[in-house]
């Protein structure tokens, strides 16, 4: 009998452990899935949080500055990345068609950041314009004498397509039409 009792003590000792050794598996597994939860929710956050930078752009009614502003953008993520193909953004102006490209940031490392604005400022009125669009872009010239806060520009640039990657679901292209402002 004795021999009975301490067989079974080490049964349930053993018992007692297996059960206990299952039981944190378990909740070493469960932790892990809340990290790979937790890792998959924070990329999709940070993806959301890509995108919306771009497809505030992705509307009708853009003025010019918008245009300056998506294209600087579209420019460093690509510089960011090291001008890699699968992770660049590239932005299309185009003239009434969508076939006669007026300007393009393209993920290449010899486009200079401000290529469609050669580098230089001109002062109207006390607004500050890139030298060479000042007749093209700048607000039309009754409104600048006028003194408006928020002038009418000249040309508006309407979002006619944005594409996504199918990989890694980012923005990776986007092209705007030049229309004239009526």
């Amino acid at each position: 009998m004795e021999n009975a009792s301490k067989a079974l003590i080490m049964v349930g000792g053993v018992l007692i452990s297996v059960m206990l050794a299952s039981f944190m598996i378990f909740v070493l597994r469960k932790g892990g899935m809340m990290n790979a939860q937790y890792d998959s929710q924070k990329a999709g956050d940070q993806l959301v949080k890509f995108n919306s930078q771009f497809e505030v752009y992705a509307k009708d009614n853009n003025t010019f500055f918008d245009i300056i502003t998506v294209a600087n953008l579209a420019y460093d993520v690509n510089q960011k990345n090291n001008w890699d193909a699968q992770n660049s953004v590239t932005i299309y102006v185009c003239k009434s068609n969508q076939n006669s490209i007026i300007y393009s940031i393209l993920p290449n490392q010899d486009l200079k950041k401000n290529y469609f604005f050669n580098g230089a400022t001109a002062d109207v009125n006390n607004q500050k314009y890139m030298y060479g669009l000042i007749t093209e872009y700048a607000p039309k010239k009754d409104e600048l004498e006028e003194g408006k806060e928020n002038p009418e520009y000249r040309y508006k640039f309407d979002c006619v397509k944005t594409d996504y990657n199918e990989i890694t679901g980012k923005v990776k292209e986007m092209k705007f039409l030049k229309v004239e402002n009526n």
